[in-house]
């Protein structure tokens, strides 16, 4: 099966320039962005937020005529300030009414202007030692006549960037971002509510196809996702494929030993340390070798300002003497301390008391003797999991908010924030009712049952609790959150798009559709994707973080979940394609050079499992006889259980210091063709200056440079020759 080809390119003329006609001139199919502009928007930030959450909200009916004028006031004061902007960085767009107060402005990039963006973006590469060391930058701009084709990916990320990196970064400083507005420079606010991509339909289209119609990608796949999502997105897929690749191997052996060992194995324990280690190893040298790939080294060295950044002052810096945007670290401090770490704590107390609530009430039903005894037992379960797509999606709008609080300067501190506040509430909810059984409803069965009866909740203070009972809750954990995980990314957005769309009537027939113009069938389908959600990376990472961390946390009481996990995976590759094309807006195109906080995240599942939980439940219940009193069987081998977890963690630290120091040693591909290339122009720039640097490869001999010339070059050739005659007469 051929590779996915990648969406095609075109190389930048300076004859087809823009600037030459009617800046209006261009067909609408040949839009770069798409910038909705909201005539009526709600008064409030917090209105504003509804409305970019539920589009198409009609605004407040029968408002009074003076704050109608004035309203009318501020949206045209707005609507220039956007306009004047788009003017200044020399952008091309049209305009068309959208109904409902709404303004769609389709930017696009005049090749002289992405000409220019193009030079500076190569020339601060090179500037920072950041991209391939072969694209040497060209002294002017006027050199600048043939430039590789940009794919769609890099044209958009230059056109992205025009539009919201603010001005004095040499952007126009538009934003969604309404607290922004009368802060800094920018513009927009609350009266844009959208700047999004349209999606290329053809290769959409064949993006899928061709996925559903292959067991494994090549690079060639990820290079075609790279070109039309930009290497963020790539990397993700890039990082599912391999793990999905190396699940195979857990997946093998825990099935053998879940069958012919049982659960709880030693020798499945040891596999897992291992193989995470060799995993997490793996995957980062794999990363480097994508990164030079893809030319993204060193990228976070010349990040732009986030437009949502909001500095208190400009200062000039000491040593540079630029005049760089200033935002005080003791503000950022007392946010994290006096805001973000108290919601936090509450946050996980709160989440913390409700999970325990659950399996209490869970374990309570283990001693239930009434009607619908078989079906009570699973309920809580049930809850709980699909509880859990819910409380993510409420702790992730909440991480978002404390992020905008800390008001960091790039994308990569922004995104780095996020992900951990992400990852801590996610993780938390997923794994704290593993967590309880493990170590505390099972070792204290007995004084919980006591309690119980005491209490009349219950006639017997028997509850039916062990490690089995711990198997099937991990078993029904896993099965159950990857189906609501499923239908609530994939399902849940087509649902609500298409009753957007049915509602605003952009629905058409076949024989409807073949009726329209090309121009009128692209609007339809960018009306369309308006009423999709945005795509969120980060919410895919935390998804597979959680599912490594089921692995390796807890997998040893239920060996079969790395084989449920490798085939929710292969069909999870194909799905987040298709929702990408399909369910959600087109990603914006933003560089990376590996998964980001992700890879530190799955370092501390390795360890903590590695060190704590393997070895702790394989000692704690392998080989577990029922017996009345399980606390007191807890208890007789909590000696041989610490003494594991210290032997397995210093095991864990000599694995892994091995498992780095072998991989280190192995050079990678891209490392050997960026040491060529630096070398090339090295020796290309002491050339110049009449340096060989090869000279001393030829024998000895002298060999002369050829750019050398005129009376240097004799010069030279005389003191040659005089060398030669000396050695000659002594020699005689």
């Amino acid at each position: 099966m051929v590779a996915l080809r990648s969406p095609a390119t075109k190389p930048l003329q300076a004859d087809q320039s823009l600037a030459n006609t009617d800046p209006s001139s261009f067909r609408l199919t040949e839009t770069d962005w798409i910038i909705i502009f909201d005539t009526k928007p709600p008064a409030s930030s917090k209105k504003t937020q509804a409305v970019k959450a539920h589009r198409g909200a009609d605004p407040v009916p029968n408002p009074a005529p003076e704050e109608t004028e004035d309203a009318n006031a501020s949206a045209m004061q707005a609507w220039e300030d956007v306009v004047s902007r788009l003017l200044s960085v020399h952008l091309a767009f049209r305009i068309q009414d959208w109904g409902r107060g709404k303004l769609a402005i389709y930017v696009r990039c005049p090749d002289r202007v992405l000409k220019r963006e193009v030079y500076r973006s190569r020339v601060t590469d090179w500037l920072n030692d950041s991209g391939i060391s072969e694209l040497e930058p060209p002294v002017v701009l006027t050199d600048l006549d043939n430039p590789s084709p940009l794919s769609p990916a890099e044209r958009s990320r230059f056109v992205h960037e025009l539009l919201t990196t603010p001005t004095y970064e040499g952007g126009a400083g538009i934003t969604m971002d309404e607290d922004v507005v009368g802060v800094t420079d920018a513009v927009g606010g609350k009266y844009v509510e959208a700047i999004f991509a349209p999606h290329d339909k053809e290769f959409s289209d064949k993006w899928v196809k061709n996925w559903a119609k292959k067991w494994l990608l090549t690079d060639g796949d990820l290079d075609a996702i790279r070109d039309y999502a930009g290497e963020k997105v790539a990397y993700y897929f890039g990082f599912l494929r391999f793990y999905l690749a190396s699940l195979i191997f857990p997946a093998v052996v825990g099935m053998v030993t879940h069958y012919v060992d049982g659960d709880f194995s030693y020798y499945y324990g040891l596999f897992l340390v291992g193989w995470s280690t060799v995993f997490i190893a793996l995957w980062n040298r794999r990363a480097q070798q994508l990164a030079s790939r893809w030319g993204t080294r060193n990228y976070s060295k010349i990040e732009k300002v986030r437009p949502e950044f909001r500095p208190t002052k400009f200062v000039v810096d000491q040593v540079t003497h630029e005049r760089q945007p200033y935002y005080p670290y003791w503000r950022r401090w007392i946010v994290q301390s006096c805001i973000t770490l108290p919601t936090t704590l509450v946050t996980i107390a709160s989440m913390m008391a409700v999970v325990f609530v659950l399996v209490s009430v869970q374990a309570a039903t283990k001693v239930y003797d009434g009607p619908g005894k078989d079906f009570v037992g699973y309920i809580p379960t049930i809850v709980y999991s699909a509880s859990i797509p819910t409380m993510g999606s409420y702790y992730a709008r909440l991480a978002a908010r404390l992020v905008e609080l800390e008001n960091f300067s790039t994308d990569t501190q922004h995104a780095e924030s996020y992900a951990q506040k992400l990852f801590t509430f996610t993780s938390l909810v997923a794994f704290m009712a593993l967590f309880a059984e493990s170590y505390i409803f099972i070792p204290f069965s007995t004084q919980i049952g006591h309690a119980l009866k005491s209490r009349g909740f219950t006639t017997s203070e028997t509850m039916d609790l062990g490690p089995e009972s711990l198997s099937t809750r991990m078993a029904y954990l896993m099965v159950t959150a990857q189906v609501i995980n499923a239908f609530t990314e994939v399902v849940v957005p087509l649902l609500t798009t298409k009753y957007g769309t049915v509602r605003k009537g952009l629905e058409r027939s076949e024989k409807e559709k073949q009726k329209e113009s090309e121009e009128d069938g692209w609007v339809r389908r960018a009306k369309k994707e308006f009423e999709r959600p945005s795509y969120d990376v980060a919410g895919d990472y935390s998804e597979m973080a959680i599912q490594f961390g089921y692995v390796m946390l807890f997998s040893t009481g239920y060996s079969l979940a790395p084989l449920l996990c490798l085939i929710n995976n292969f069909f999870e590759l194909r799905t987040d394609a298709f929702k990408i094309c399909h369910a959600t807006r087109r990603p914006t195109p933003i560089r990376a050079d590996n998964i980001g906080p992700w890879l530190r995240n799955l370092r501390l599942l390795s360890y903590v499992g590695s060190s704590i939980t393997i070895p702790s439940l394989v000692v704690l219940y392998r080989g577990w006889q029922p017996t009345s009193n399980p606390g007191q069987a807890v208890l007789d081998r909590l000696p041989w259980c610490l003494a594991a977890v210290l032997v397995a963690e210093h095991l864990y630290l000599l694995v892994k210091w091995a498992v780095d120091e072998a991989v280190r040693s192995v050079p990678t591909g891209g490392g050997d063709r960026r040491r060529r290339a630096a070398f090339d122009l090295k020796r290309t720039y002491l050339a110049k200056a009449g340096i060989d640097v090869m000279a001393g490869g030829h024998g000895g001999k002298v060999k002369w440079n050829a750019e050398a010339k005129g009376v240097e070059q004799g010069h030279e050739a005389v003191q040659y020759g005089v060398a030669l005659k000396a050695i000659q007469d002594v020699l005689k």
